[in-house]
């Protein structure tokens, strides 16, 4: 099954990505990112973005932010969330499977949750 592109979608985790990266006017490192992802951003705000880029395509700072880690004490509000959002529908948004797979594992969390607030 081949992902499609939702406009609307991508125009969202495009302007929330560059927002955040705006509340953050003071770290070098930050306004790197936003330098380098400015172009994408801009095209995925104006519609321009029609096909999904490929999983094999290697998205900016993709490392960085998932396995690296680099960014996670810019958490209020959260580059990386703001980041791997935008990639996500850059890539066509999530598959199916994977909304059940995210389903079944926020369920999990909830209940595990759940279970430990009424353990105290």
């Amino acid at each position: 099954m081949t992902q499609k592109i939702d406009p609307a979608k991508l125009k969202a985790a495009a302007e929330r990505l560059e927002w955040v990266c705006q509340q953050y006017p003071n770290e070098e490192s930050v306004q790197h990112v936003l330098k380098v992802m400015q172009p994408m951003i801009d095209d995925a705000k104006a519609g321009r973005i029609l096909e999904p880029i490929p999983d094999r395509f290697e998205l900016p700072f993709r490392w960085a932010m998932s396995s690296e880690g680099l960014f996670r004490e810019f958490a209020d509000p959260d580059l990386e969330s703001a980041y791997v959002d935008f990639g996500i529908e850059l890539e066509g948004g999530l598959s199916e499977q994977e909304k059940r797979i995210l389903a079944k594992f926020e369920a999990r969390v909830a209940a595990k949750s759940k279970g430990m607030g009424n353990a105290s």
